[in-house]
């Protein structure tokens, strides 16, 4: 098993990152590795959907854990191996500590973690500060929203 975890402190409450972290949908706006993502409505646990890497092929995703204000974890399903991100946000009388911790295990983890997470560590500092500063002017989707791009069937899979 590969792990790679980054940990800020920010002025931000949990809530407030907790609610821009699980607007699934908005991950494009602040994730620059992200060229789409393709979700029917808001993303609940056991949600899945897909993320379209840039340049990429999209990869199939599934909510795992959400305890809100505090913890958005999410499993995508790459070939042989199984990428495993968690981001917490955990009060702490400086401010929320942000830790975001990505894991990945299967017989292909060894590549996986050259391939994607090698990368992930490098710019974990940048798009967490790009994470914030989204966070920071974070509205709650309105409860209607257009009807986005249907999922296409199931399983993706990401050639590199």
């Amino acid at each position: 098993m590969r792990r790679y975890s980054y940990e800020t402190v920010t002025d931000l409450k949990p809530e407030q990152l907790y609610g821009a972290m699980s607007d699934v949908a908005a991950w494009p706006q602040w994730d620059d590795g992200i060229e789409a993502i393709i979700l029917d409505g808001p993303a609940n646990e056991g949600t899945e959907f897909a993320l379209v890497p840039r340049g990429r092929t999209a990869v199939k995703l599934k909510v795992e854990t959400m305890v809100e204000p505090y913890r958005f974890t999410d499993i995508a399903y790459l070939p042989l191996a199984r990428m495993k991100t968690e981001h917490a946000f955990i009060p702490t009388p400086e401010g929320t500590l942000v830790r975001s911790t990505v894991e990945i295990k299967g017989p292909l983890a060894r590549f996986w973690d050259r391939t994607i997470n090698a990368s992930y560590a490098e710019g974990a500092a940048r798009q967490t500060k790009r994470f914030l500063a989204f966070a920071a002017n974070w509205n709650k989707p309105a409860a209607e929203t257009p009807a986005r791009k249907k999922l296409q069937t199931f399983p993706f899979y990401t050639v590199c």
